[in-house]
């Protein structure tokens, strides 16, 4: 008897657990197919460029488009038009297996063809400084681009599906640029034949297909149109179609009609909307012209960090939509792998003092003139950003003088010490591509600009890039890292933070690495 009761009462625990089960499944919402995404971009004015190697609106090229791999939001490498690959001759050779369900949006299959002649392409246009960085690191690319070769001898096809890449160096960088918008696979043959028309109506791999433009009445262009790809190489996208305008409104989005916009003003209620906050890749620095005095002493420039309240500047420099983050080391913190050692860097003010006092500064009455250059996107905070230096280095015996006009020849020839504000978008989200760029001496901008040597971190960022270790780079980026902490050769201001605000109704909306300036729709889906 005792028996049965402990069988019935079992019972009922298990019939009641499989009930609790029932109704979290139930009230657990599964992704539903269907429904069209409106999106107001960053930005006021309309962007119709299409070509992945242009300048377009990275939410229409990245979504358009597929490339050979692509990176998820930890910047790990995924498969993107190649199934898998494998690699040999100690890195230096990889042999990618493209899908073979992978098509263009013209019912076309892809071929390994196709991605030879998009990169051969990318290198033909010779448009960007990093196309030429791309080229360089395949075998024969550099003679390619220098017109010396008719093919690059690195990019080999061995069969329809298969493609074989000989790198000079291994390096984890090298999927970087095959994961890159830029980097996005074109079919050959049409964009031969139609050559600079083929944008009007492109033809990619990506998840959405080119539908058409929007237009007003007047018939000018506003935005642009993408609809599902229903032969997309993995499943599906759930959403219909997109819409991208930069003439959605802000009462649009309150009436409902669009369903993600930046998050323009406060009075888009956190209550009843969703934010998604994102970082950006947008750093911020002050540098000196190490290579005129004072500021060719590492003592000075460490000395001159003490004047400048970032968390002020940041806030001066913020919107609702793009608000700005204080950073303290040259690698923003929020890249994976790195996470910079902020302690320790508070200064003693009288030793601070005495090494301005010795290089012949801090003389309020006798200050030094000091021009100030800039190179930020948004020109109108200029004016801000320079009566905020202006007012803080005054204390330290600097004059500033602000410069709008000037030449790169006149830099050049320039005695007179200056500081230059700059404004940095890596091409790839890499430590490489804001160290390399900006600290090695070969580097340009610094080559032409800031002039700061040291040998050492020249040698580190050649090493970096001779390997697949992922933990072996991050610590040669750390040892780098530790130099310019030392040698002070910027300032470091701060990184960008993104906002976008969304309908509740939208579910798992994502930003990729590059930011909310593109946004991964392959997994969106509407709840209504």
């Amino acid at each position: 008897m005792a028996g049965l009761v402990v069988l019935l009462v079992l019972a009922g625990l298990l019939a009641l657990g499989l009930s609790l089960v029932a109704s979290v499944q139930e009230e657990t919402p599964r992704p539903k197919p269907g429904g069209e995404l409106r999106v107001r971009p960053y930005g006021l004015a309309l962007n119709t460029d299409l070509d992945p190697a242009g300048s377009g609106y990275s939410l229409v090229v990245e979504n358009l488009y597929e490339g050979l791999v692509r990176l998820d939001q930890n910047l790990n490498i995924m498969p993107g038009l190649a199934d898998y690959w494998s690699v040999s001759e100690n890195g230096r050779k990889v042999t990618f297996y493209l899908r073979k369900q992978a098509v263009f949006h013209n019912g076309q299959g892809v071929t390994a063809s196709d991605v030879k002649f998009s990169y051969e392409r990318l290198f033909r246009l010779k448009s960007r400084p990093v196309f030429f960085e791309f080229a360089s690191r395949i075998e024969g690319g550099e003679e390619f681009w220098k017109g010396l070769a008719a093919e690059v001898s690195g990019l080999k096809v061995v069969d329809d599906k298969v493609l074989e890449i000989y790198w000079k160096q291994p390096g984890i960088t090298n999927f970087y640029f095959l994961a890159a918008g830029f980097a996005g696979i074109l079919p050959a043959g049409p964009v031969q034949s139609q050559k600079k028309r083929f944008f009007d109506r492109p033809i990619g791999a990506g998840p959405f297909k080119f539908d058409y433009w929007l237009r007003d009445r007047r018939l000018n262009i506003i935005g642009i149109r993408l609809v599902r790809n229903d032969d997309y190489f993995t499943r599906k996208p759930f959403l219909e179609a997109v819409e991208v305008s930069p003439f959605f409104q802000l009462e649009d989005f309150f009436q409902n009609e669009i369903q993600v916009i930046p998050y323009l003003t406060f009075r888009i209620s956190r209550d009843k909307y969703q934010i998604l906050e994102s970082n950006l890749l947008q750093l911020n620095y002050l540098f000196f012209s190490c290579h005129l005095p004072p500021f060719d002493r590492p003592d000075v420039r460490q000395a001159l960090k003490a004047f400048v309240e970032k968390r002020q500047l940041a806030g001066l420099a913020s919107t609702t939509a793009n608000y700005c983050q204080p950073m303290d080391s040259y690698i923003p913190p929020f890249l994976p792998g790195f996470m910079p050692d902020s302690s320790g860097r508070e200064q003693n003010l009288s030793q601070v003092l005495k090494v301005l006092e010795e290089a012949g500064l801090g003389r309020v009455d006798r200050p030094l003139v000091v021009n100030a250059f800039f190179e930020v996107a948004n020109k109108d905070l200029i004016p801000k950003i320079y009566e905020f230096l202006r007012d803080e280095l005054k204390p330290a015996g600097i004059k500033l003088e602000l410069k709008l006009n000037y030449s790169a020849e006149e830099l050049a020839l320039s005695s007179t010490p200056y500081v230059y504000y700059l404004e940095w978008s890596p091409d790839l989200p890499d430590p490489e591509f804001i160290l390399r760029p900006l600290f090695h001496s070969g580097g340009f901008p610094n080559r032409d600009l800031f002039h700061y040597r040291n040998q050492k971190v020249d040698e580190l960022l050649e090493l970096q890039k001779n390997g697949l270790s992922f933990e072996r780079r991050i610590n040669l980026f750390r040892e780098v890292e530790k130099i310019l902490q030392a040698d002070a050769p910027a300032l470091p201001l701060f990184f960008h933070k993104q906002r976008l605000a969304y309908q509740p109704y939208l579910k798992n909306l994502k930003a990729q690495p590059q930011g909310l300036l593109c946004l991964n729709l392959r997994d969106a889906w509407m709840d209504r």
